[in-house]
Formats: C-alpha cells, structure tokens, sequence
C-alpha cells in the first residue's frame, strides 16, 4: 500500500483517509456535479423543511454551492462562517461533518454530513437562516441546495 500525502487519518482509524481527502480529490464542481446526477433531492435552501424519516440509518449529506459576488472577501466570509454558523451546526443532532470549498474565487460550496435526514434537512433551514441575517452581501443569489441520502461510500483499506 503506497503512502498518500493528501489522504487525512480519521480519528481512530489511522489508515483510512478521510471524507476531506477525497472531497478534495474531487472538487467543489465535481462534487456538486456527481450528487446532481445522483438524482437527490433539489431545491433551494428556502424550500428545504425540516423533518425525518423515522428509523432512517446511514449518511445523509446536504451541499449547498453559492456564488460569491466579484471582489469578496473569501478570508472574511471563512471567518464568519467558521466563528457563526459551525457552532450552530454542529450542535444539530446527528452531526458528522461539515466542509466549505472554495472553487477559485466564484463559488462556495458548503457540505454537511449527518447520521439521519432530519439533521441533513436541518442544517438547510439553519444555513438560509444564518446566510440571509449575516452572509448575505458575499452571495449573488441563493444556492444551488442537494439533501439526500449517500448511497455509494468507499474509504481506502
């Protein structure tokens, strides 16, 4: 087994890289592209309701890409991001992960992990809610939003 510089250990498992490794291996558009083509559910973050499917298991994702006005502060909006909405979401039952990509300058995509769907499905409420108070001058409109279940998940042995 080679050595991958890039690949990140997950807690308690040394030799497994992690869901950021690949996320970065596979690119903000990709990513995005990939769940779209998966067929999960669409919408914007506005429609997105909060809810569950009751005894539902494994990982539900929720992506979010926004496009960011010409000339924005990326350092700043990180920032507010990381000091704001990261300790709302991770308080969110279910809570797994949660990255931002940045593709060049012109787009933001947010990617949450949950164990279920309701904190999935959650976290889009929480994120209209928290761009539309603080972070709306950095995004031209609202985001391309993707909630669902991640049917296909490979870690390296």
């Amino acid at each position: 087994m080679e050595d991958n510089p890039r690949a990140e250990p997950r807690s308690g498992a040394p030799d497994n890289p992690s869901r950021r490794a690949a996320l970065r291996r596979v690119g903000a558009g990709g990513l995005a592209t990939v769940l779209l083509a998966r067929g999960l559910t669409s919408a914007t973050a506005q429609d997105a309701t909060p809810g569950a499917t009751p005894g539902a298991t494994g990982d539900y994702m929720a992506v979010r890409t926004y496009d960011l006005v010409p000339g924005s502060s990326v350092d700043e909006l990180i920032g507010l991001i990381e000091s704001g909405y990261v300790p709302i979401v991770t308080q969110v039952p279910g809570f797994v992960e949660y990255f931002i990509m940045i593709e060049g300058n012109e787009k933001l995509v947010a990617v949450n992990i949950f164990a279920d769907a309701a904190g999935a499905e959650e976290t889009s409420r929480l994120a209209a809610d928290f761009v539309a108070q603080n972070l709306a001058r950095f995004f031209l409109g609202p985001p391309v939003a993707v909630v669902g279940e991640a049917r296909i998940h490979h870690e390296a042995p």
